[in-house]
């Protein structure tokens, strides 16, 4: 079975290599220390999740989570945001406005453990398997639902 893909996006080379650490057993992870690097892989490799966390100068990760929500390859793909510690954040973290705005599946602080990063990449990753499936039920229901009309139609000519 294919271990599904994520992509970690960040300037700071330690957390790349921690969160690939924390997540490489379980997962295939792609790495990009920049958000244009992060855009090219995002729009490459198809990951099943974006991790974003820190990206200089300050708005960058919020331009990078609007770009890929802009972009119809990869609007559709979960995201998780990873701030900057509460000390930094009035230097670093995401500006109020910004964080408003944002369309992330979920938003966590450092400092990060590594079995709080893996419960919620699994917990996002399941929400996006649940879709797929629903959708299947509905468009399973529906072509029932046509396959009844269409016969009640062909017994009403008769």
């Amino acid at each position: 079975m294919e271990k599904e893909r994520i992509l970690v996006v960040d300037n700071e080379i330690s957390f790349l290599e921690r969160t690939k650490q924390t997540l490489e057993a379980f997962y295939e992870v792609i790495t990009a220390s920049g958000k244009e690097e992060g855009l090219t892989k995002a729009r490459k490799e198809a990951p099943d999740l974006i991790i974003i966390g820190y990206l200089e100068p300050r708005g960058t990760s919020f331009t990078l989570h609007k770009e890929l929500r802009e972009e119809p390859s990869t609007r559709d793909i979960p995201l998780l945001i990873i701030d900057v510690r509460p000390e930094e954040h009035s230097q670093k973290g995401w500006r109020r406005e910004e964080g408003l705005q944002m369309e992330a599946d979920d938003y966590i602080s450092h400092p990060i453990e590594p079995a709080e990063l893996k419960e919620t990449v699994e917990r996002i990753l399941q929400r996006a398997s649940k879709k797929p499936r629903e959708l299947r039920e509905v468009l399973e229901h529906m072509e029932g639902a046509l396959r009844r009309i269409n016969q009640i139609e062909k017994m009403l000519i008769r």
